[in-house]
């Protein structure tokens, strides 16, 4: 793989999430000084040479690498991590990528989820679990375990989506305002969450929530960090916002006249 031109090879545009952990890893690897692991923890042909990082990510996802040297591999990464913090949080995470891009092409995805979203949150989750492993721990084990958390929270978040889709308020969809709200324009709109928000139906954050993703076309991950959550915690919130919302909708506690 050619290392000239890594760093200007994927805009930060068009680049995903597990696409710019890639480029970081090659980053490290590039350069005078690439940061490197001892290849004898891959190779014995090799006592006393060292491997770039990405050189170790390849020999590590091929099938032929035994569970010992990987595990071997994973125990150092740890322990650097440990005693010198990063890179070495970020090649930790690196590691996985091939297996989770396997596990998230086999896993259906809602259309309504963005892939970039769906990216971001498994990588929290991922260097979550990642900050979370022990030197004294079985190596053996923290491949799987990265991957697993990886594929949990992809599993959470694509269940909070179709969730979400089955309790979703149709009103608050542009263009498909019914003749219970006094109006179909996104001011009218607005109007009724201000006062779903007045009469203590919805909160303010619920309310920002609700507007910036369904009338403003925000995405998820921009407006959950505008939120100051995670992207489980805004589907989760907006949900139940919209329950409450629909509920008084029915009961016509936020005509114009009410308040």
């Amino acid at each position: 793989m050619r290392r000239a031109n890594v760093r200007t090879s994927l805009s930060q545009s068009s680049a995903s999430p597990f696409d710019r952990v890639d480029v970081s890893l090659l980053n490290l690897a590039s350069g005078p000084s690439p940061l490197a692991l001892p290849a004898v923890l891959l190779s014995e042909r090799e006592p006393s040479a060292a491997w770039p990082v990405d050189r170790v990510r390849a020999r590590m996802a091929h099938p032929s690498t035994p569970g010992a040297a990987r595990a071997r591999v994973w125990a150092e990464i740890v322990r650097r991590r440990a005693a010198h913090g990063e890179p070495w949080g970020t090649v930790g995470v690196a590691m996985v990528v091939p297996a989770l891009r396997r596990a998230l092409a086999r896993m259906p995805r809602p259309a309504e989820l963005d892939q970039f979203e769906l990216e971001q949150v498994v990588l929290v989750a991922v260097a979550e679990e990642f900050a979370a492993l022990e030197p004294g721990e079985d190596p053996a084990q923290f491949g799987l375990r990265l991957v697993r958390a990886g594929d949990r929270a992809a599993h959470r978040l694509t269940y909070g989506v179709r969730r979400e889709r089955r309790t979703r308020v149709e009103p608050l969809e542009e263009g498909a305002v019914p003749t219970g709200l006094p109006g179909t324009s996104l001011a009218q709109v607005y109007a009724v969450l201000e006062r779903a928000e007045a009469a203590g139906v919805i909160t303010e954050t619920e309310l920002e929530l609700i507007g910036c993703t369904r009338l403003d076309r925000m995405s998820a991950a921009e407006s959950a960090r505008g939120a100051g959550m995670s992207v489980r915690a805004m589907f989760r919130s907006r949900a139940e916002a919209e329950q409450r919302l629909v509920k008084a909708l029915l009961a016509g506690e936020l005509s114009a006249g009410t308040g």
